[in-house]
């Protein structure tokens, strides 16, 4: 039984998977103390691999149209073996969602309110969220064909009011960082600014035309990663080595922001960007955990469990890490491989099935 009855346009998908990747223009300060000037073009050969890993996500759904990601699985893998693939599937989901919370919470928490209780903006996040999945896909594509465009509105209205501030020589000197350094920033930025694309093979199938998803994905994908080169270059033009010195350089920019002593302080265009790109984030990772759940438990609707698992989620994301630290160091040396195994190795291991599958039944056609 097909549990979300909405259909979103094609144009819609594409502007819902920009606006779920807009959230990279926070979470790439997690790179800038490792590969520093470098990060762009950590960006570009991260972007690179991303294109490659897309249209293999894009071949998952293809084959078989009009079914998510637990569907595929029960199909290619059998009822079994299928739902423990689904079930790890849908646990990295809900970490997803729980991290950005707590990265959401702790940015609030440390930039904006410092004396406001803990948990107050993981509950009004995680709420207005379940609002946005109790509504349906649908809802939140619309949602999100507003905030595709906002952000990179301004992000170049920020880079006009720093243009007088942007300097040639902080990209100098250039790739002047060991390999396993720019590795390892390539894989942080696949890990997380790119390939939790994964996810949207639970939203893929409810687009109006399935055999044409691939094109809205990749361009959304290539849409999404200019967003983020022109954030780093932005970034690095503006502070050069000072990046290294700040744990949040997307916010560490806006202050440099002077006009006239008028327009000072612009702090307020980080908090907005990150509201927008944070909402849609949670709000996909939620939904796909919510509507695998109900599937693999056989329910006749997700909605019963939006309450559960988002009390589940405001429990956990609110003391996620002792400190902001524990997070950062979580995000560069522990994540990239615990989503390794979600986002490269798990749907390779599906396509291949795919691909055996398809060949046998092949074989079979021609002998019968």
């Amino acid at each position: 039984m097909r549990l979300e009855k909405g259909v979103i346009t094609n144009t819609q998908l594409m502007f819902l998977i920009l606006s779920f990747m807009e959230f990279m223009v926070m979470s790439v300060n997690f790179v800038y103390s490792i590969c520093g000037a470098d990060a762009w073009i950590a960006v570009l050969a991260a972007y690179a691999v991303t294109m490659l890993v897309a249209v293999g996500y894009a071949a998952i759904a293809k084959s078989y149209p009009g079914k998510n990601l637990v569907e595929i699985n029960d199909v290619v893998f059998g009822p079994y073996l299928g739902k423990l693939f689904s079930a790890l599937y849908l646990w990295f989901f809900f970490e997803y969602m729980i991290h950005i919370a707590y990265y959401f919470n702790s940015f609030w928490l440390t930039y904006i309110m410092t004396e406001t209780p803990r948990a107050v903006f993981v509950i009004l996040l995680i709420f207005v969220c379940a609002a946005a999945v109790r509504s349906g896909i649908e809802v939140i594509a619309r949602c999100s064909m507003v905030f595709a465009i906002m952000v990179p509105i301004m992000a170049v209205f920020a880079a006009a009011l720093l243009l007088k501030d942007m300097k040639l020589f902080h990209f100098l000197p250039i790739l002047d960082l060991p390999p396993k350094d720019f590795i390892q920033s390539v894989h942080i930025i696949l890990t997380i600014q790119f390939c939790d694309i994964v996810v949207l093979l639970m939203i893929l199938p409810y687009a109006e035309d399935n055999n044409k998803i691939r094109k809205p994905l990749l361009i959304a994908v290539s849409l999404g990663a200019a967003l983020l080169l022109f954030t780093v270059l932005m970034s690095t033009a503006v502070l050069g080595a000072r990046m290294n010195n700040s744990t949040s350089v997307t916010f560490a920019i806006t202050r440099e922001i002077d006009v006239a002593k008028v327009l000072t302080r612009l702090d307020v265009l980080i908090a907005i960007t990150l509201l927008i790109t944070v909402f849609v984030k949670v709000a996909v990772f939620y939904y796909a955990t919510v509507l695998g759940l109900a599937q693999i438990f056989k329910l006749r609707s997700y909605k019963p469990l939006i309450v559960p698992v988002g009390i589940l989620a405001i429990a956990i994301s609110a003391n996620l890490y002792p400190s902001d630290m524990e997070q950062v160091y979580c995000a560069r040396y522990i994540w990239p491989f615990n989503a390794s195994l979600f986002e490269f190795i798990l749907p390779a291991i599906t396509l291949i099935a795919i691909g055996v599958r398809s060949l046998t039944g092949s074989k079979k056609e021609r002998n019968g």
